[in-house]
């Protein structure tokens, strides 16, 4: 650590700020129905390190998370989000080929849902399924932002709130050499 002091009060500001952002992400992700099996918010966590330049702290999640933070562009449609200085972007990602029908066949059973026909009578899950996967290739998948949003809008406080702490630490620091 720089001067080779204690930074007890910037650690745990930067534990409560982590389990903040993680709190707003997992809310974020409930708010627009994008936890549907609950794997993604239980994936989110953040990470802290400490080296000789300071701390570092990493917001972590599972590997498609990112798809879901982002959004994915589809083939008929751009998909945006807003990045961490709160200003919309286009996503990286777009669909190459149709999302897998199983998948969706699966959402459509743990939802409950019974599609029909143009006359009205009952149709497959796997057609639904097709029906469904079709669409999403199509249109895309909208971003969530889940991350990104609360981080871009706790900077301003969160640069504020560090040098609050540092300076709180500094000057325990200093009362000790007396």
């Amino acid at each position: 650590m720089p001067f080779g002091l204690k930074y007890d009060s910037i650690e745990n500001y930067l534990k409560s700020y982590g389990k903040y952002i993680v709190r707003q992400a997992r809310g974020i992700l409930k708010q627009r129905g994008k936890d549907d099996t609950g794997k993604l918010s239980k994936s989110l966590k953040f990470k802290i390190t400490e080296d000789k330049e300071g701390y570092d702290i990493k917001f972590l999640a599972s590997k498609y998370a990112a798809f879901v933070n982002k959004g994915v562009s589809g083939t008929q449609g751009v998909r945006t989000y807003i990045d961490v200085n709160g200003k919309r972007k286009r996503s990286p990602f777009k669909f190459k080929k149709q999302p897998p029908s199983y998948v969706i066949e699966g959402w459509i059973k743990r939802k409950g849902i019974q599609g029909r026909s143009k006359k009205g009578r009952f149709i497959t899950r796997k057609s639904l399924a097709f029906i469904m996967a079709r669409s999403i290739k199509r249109k895309g998948i909208p971003a969530a932002s889940f991350y990104t949003q609360p981080l871009s809008y706790s900077y301003k406080v969160f640069k504020k709130e560090m040098i609050k702490h540092f300076k709180t630490d500094v000057l325990k620091n200093i009362k000790t050499f007396k």
